[in-house]
């Protein structure tokens, strides 16, 4: 496989998983603000704690001058100028798949085209008027089609574990994000330990990864700050934490090397196994007394490493001129003969 097909693979599925997430987290976020009815500085310190946990604040800051609702979520949603905003992943998303549509089934990139043409007829503006939800879901909804349609489309060759590849880090990325939010929303002192505030936003976290419904079954009890730190990183059977995320991209990473788990062939082999094996062995215990902030910055930073590794690796090979490297293998067997004669001379 060439490497710029890999590459489109691999961010083709990044950005849509990327979209999804932000869709969700803005969603939820929106609809925590109503149930709490916040005043304006409790709202800003709300949306700076998202911010500070994207490390998109200094970004933010360039584009707008104070924090509200309304410009955050067009932050989120609808900036050109922000990377990670929604339509900036579906048009960098859009532009992947282009580049290879002779690689990808028609279903696939009929989705891709579909939910960038809804994004380009919607604005922020009309996005709060109207019903937000509706909007966010139908993000969601299109991201949920790729995947289907990606799983029952697409041949399972090298190309599928890049696609696979692409979508778990970025769900790890974002997993340890969002919980990482909450060590901003403590720091504020109108969120006492152990009330009915905590509570509500652990439940917004919980919803933010798609996982309140799996939390339930397991913890059936009340939501408490402890439990769903260790099922949003150490549950071997939700498809967004972390452990499960990086087992996945594990296992992607290597169908590609062709080499065993339980070895390594490279730097993102070593770097992705090494992650498992310290959030594996790390108890919640330990993990809380250590301070959970330092702890997900660590792992959003090896996550990053992994990212960079996988590239250098499988996606990034520096150009070879065919011309050139036939001249030199003709060199290369032309050299022993040409030994050969000057000893017999």
């Amino acid at each position: 496989m060439l490497c710029r097909v890999a590459d489109s693979l691999f961010w083709m599925s990044r950005y849509i998983e990327r979209a999804e997430n932000t869709a969700r987290l803005v969603d939820v976020n929106l609809q925590l603000l109503l149930e709490l009815d916040y005043d304006e500085e409790e709202t800003a310190a709300h949306w700076n704690s998202i911010l500070e946990s994207f490390d998109d604040r200094a970004l933010y800051d360039q584009q707008s001058d104070e924090i509200t609702t309304h410009s955050v979520t067009e932050f989120f949603t609808f900036s050109r100028d922000n990377p990670s905003s929604v339509i900036s992943c579906v048009l960098a998303a859009r532009e992947n798949a282009r580049m290879i549509r002779d690689q990808i089934s028609s279903e696939m990139w009929e989705v891709i085209n579909r939910l960038y043409l809804f994004l380009k007829k919607e604005d922020a503006a009309h996005v709060l008027r109207s019903g937000t939800s509706e909007f966010f879901q139908e993000i969601k909804e299109s991201s949920h089609l790729f995947r289907g349609v990606t799983d029952g489309t697409f041949p399972r060759k090298i190309g599928y574990e890049f696609i696979k590849a692409g979508c778990y880090l970025e769900r790890a990325d974002k997993t340890a994000r969002i919980v990482n939010s909450a060590q901003y929303l403590e720091a504020d002192t109108r969120t006492p330990r152990g009330g009915a505030l905590e509570v509500i936003q652990w439940v917004a976290i919980l919803r933010s990864c798609s996982a309140l419904e799996a939390y339930r079954h397991i913890y059936v009890g009340d939501v408490h700050r402890k439990h769903v730190i260790d099922f949003l990183i150490h549950s071997r059977n939700l498809p967004r934490s972390l452990l499960f995320c990086l087992s996945e991209l594990q296992l992607a990473i290597h169908a590609v090397s062709n080499c065993p788990v339980t070895l390594y062939s490279n730097e993102a082999e070593r770097l992705c196994g090494k992650l498992i094996s310290d959030i594996l062995y790390s108890s919640v215990e330990e993990i809380m007394e250590g301070g959970l902030h330092p702890y997900l910055d660590k792992v959003v930073s090896e996550v990053s490493k992994i990212t960079l590794e996988l590239g250098n690796k499988f996606m990034f090979f520096p150009v070879v001129d065919p011309a050139k490297e036939a001249l030199e293998e003709k060199d290369e067997a032309t050299a022993p003969k040409q030994k050969q004669t000057q000893l017999q001379s």
